[in-house]
């Protein structure tokens, strides 16, 4: 499978120390099914943390919460991704999920 990702929203903080966001990842192939996805994510200091879903971003966030699935990727890595014409498979099998 082909796909791509894109940013759909991003917000940063006033002092733009961090900002979160929501990542669209989608199929590129034709003759296959449709694929679609969505991650949140934090981004601060050079690193990037995914999020399966909003509820697991806020408890991050903003209670300190460790005990859910994320993935971390440096920004070097992540701007290969998001600049590439594509990517072979899901953009989440390319993450490094710890709990």
């Amino acid at each position: 499978m082909i796909t791509r990702i894109k940013t759909i929203h991003e917000e940063q903080y006033s002092d733009k120390s961090r900002s979160i966001g929501v990542l669209y990842n989608y199929s590129l192939d034709e003759d296959q099914q449709e694929f679609k996805d969505s991650l949140t994510y934090m981004y601060r200091e050079g690193t990037y943390v995914f999020f399966n879903t909003i509820i697991d971003l806020i408890d991050y966030v903003l209670y300190g919460e460790k005990k859910m699935k994320r993935a971390y990727m440096s920004e070097d890595e992540f701007d290969q991704y998001y600049d590439a014409s594509h990517i072979e498979g899901k953009f989440s099998e390319k993450l490094k999920w710890t709990e």
